[in-house]
């Protein structure tokens, strides 16, 4: 099942091994650089799941959650939400927020793709 994913991440690096990782799992991308672009994109895009991480400038993963969550155009769409490993905090504030699912970096590239066929699954029962 392949999907359009807005990939909310600031740094380039990451954001150009996880749309290369998405890419080869069938999936369409669209990059934002951090949460303010990501809401300018998801308007102009039908997006299916979004993954985003937690630490970035100007809107932190967290904001961005709590903003996409309070749209009801967009309130249903899964969310995955990036951490580093010891960031537990985040990870239980980023479910809070309203995070459909969250994953410790760095990742494994088949276990960030199963975890995102389930978020894409998840929106298609929804």
């Amino acid at each position: 099942m392949s999907g359009n994913i807005l990939l909310v991440e600031d740094s380039m690096t990451t954001r150009k091994l996880l749309t290369f990782v998405l890419k080869g799992g069938g999936h369409t991308v669209i990059p934002a650089e951090n949460g303010i672009e990501a809401l300018e994109k998801i308007g102009a895009f039908d997006v299916d799941a979004i993954i985003t991480d937690l630490n970035m400038p100007q809107m932190d993963g967290l904001e961005f959650i709590r903003t996409i969550r309070e749209n009801v155009d967009y309130e249903k769409i899964p969310i995955l939400l990036l951490t580093t490993e010891g960031e537990e905090r985040g990870r239980k504030q980023g479910l809070d927020a309203g995070a459909t699912a969250y994953l410790a970096k760095p990742i494994e590239e088949e276990s960030f793709l199963n975890v995102v066929k389930k978020l894409l699954e998840t929106q298609n029962h929804s």
